[in-house]
């Protein structure tokens, strides 16, 4: 009776050591994935195209899946790495074609996505046009360089996000975070990335999205690469554009709209817009929106700006290399 009574106490002991490491064995293989590293190289191709080479570094991923804007690729990376090669076509335009490639680590139903890398396929040409004597800026103030004018990056071409003047799409808090990075680190931001991560941060065409929301985002995951280091606010009076523009380059302003108003020459609906300061003239601000540069007055701009930030964030350049 007491060999008997032996035997069942090792097959319950038994059973449960089995139990307890099928359970190990399930926690592990559903345990979080990680992208910790990737890198592009290299990060600029010929008008001709090329090939990349995609490399990356992961924690707890049985395969990963690269996104390049040309087609996914999944690969398996239970090593901890995985390397992909891929074939970027060429670049016809007149402009840089710029993509983000990005990986993706999964595990079981779990997914990790990775920061964007960069690859600039050059123009045929890179000889930049010459520069026009001033900015193309509809009813521009033109004023010599001076402590009451400065032209900013009013030469630059913006993407307008979705945006067509006056119509507002929504998401006209990441256009500014995209054209300030622009303006700052001269990068670029692919528009389907951006319009993924306006979602992501819970913006919608329809409701836009809260100025909180914005910081929050964009220092917790970051827009297009950059990262939200410092926010400085500022008062809103023409001494502060001013002196904001000179220190910092471009700050991202909050408007308040009555109906029937006018932004620049554009008379807009009631509501609350963000857009990019990064000039001045005696007439008033040079303002970054829907992929124009407007010449605001001081008038229009005292009754419309409700706030003002300095902005510091990181270098999506760096993180790119």
């Amino acid at each position: 009776m007491s060999r008997l009574r032996t035997r069942r106490r090792v097959l319950v002991v038994a059973v449960a050591v089995v139990l307890v490491a099928l359970c190990v064995t399930a926690t592990a293989s559903a345990a979080k994935p990680a992208v910790v590293a990737l890198k592009v190289t290299p990060r600029t191709l010929p008008a001709s195209g090329g090939l990349v080479t995609i490399t990356g570094r992961v924690r707890n991923a049985v395969s990963c899946t690269v996104y390049d804007d040309v087609a996914p690729i999944t690969v398996g990376c239970s090593s901890g790495r995985f390397r992909v090669r891929r074939r970027l076509p060429a670049n016809t335009g007149s402009y840089p074609e710029l993509y983000l490639p990005y990986a993706e680590a999964h595990n079981g139903r779990r997914n990790a996505r990775s920061r964007d890398g960069q690859v600039e396929v050059l123009p045929a040409s890179t000889t930049p046009p010459p520069q026009p004597t001033q900015p193309h800026v509809v009813n521009l103030d033109e004023c010599a360089p001076g402590p009451e004018c400065d032209y900013g990056a009013a030469y630059e071409t913006f993407e307008n996000w979705g945006n067509v003047a006056p119509e507002d799409f929504g998401d006209c808090t990441f256009a500014a975070a995209a054209n300030w990075e622009q303006i700052l680190f001269h990068w670029r931001a692919y528009p389907t990335i951006l319009g993924y991560e306006f979602a992501q941060a819970g913006g919608s065409a329809a409701t836009g999205l809260a100025q909180s929301s914005l910081w929050r985002y964009w220092e917790k995951n970051g827009i297009a690469s950059s990262y939200l280091t410092g926010l400085h606010s500022y008062y809103t009076t023409a001494e502060d554009v001013r002196n904001g523009v000179r220190a910092y380059a471009a700050m991202i302003v909050e408007f308040r709209f009555g109906e029937g108003w006018y932004f620049g020459q554009w008379r807009v609906a009631a509501g609350t817009h963000d857009a990019v300061v990064m000039g001045f003239t005696p007439e008033g601000p040079l303002v970054v929106s829907w992929g124009e540069v407007l010449q605001l007055t001081w008038e229009q701009w005292d009754s419309e700006a409700i706030g003002m930030w300095g902005i510091g964030a990181t270098n999506p350049n760096a993180s790119a290399a």
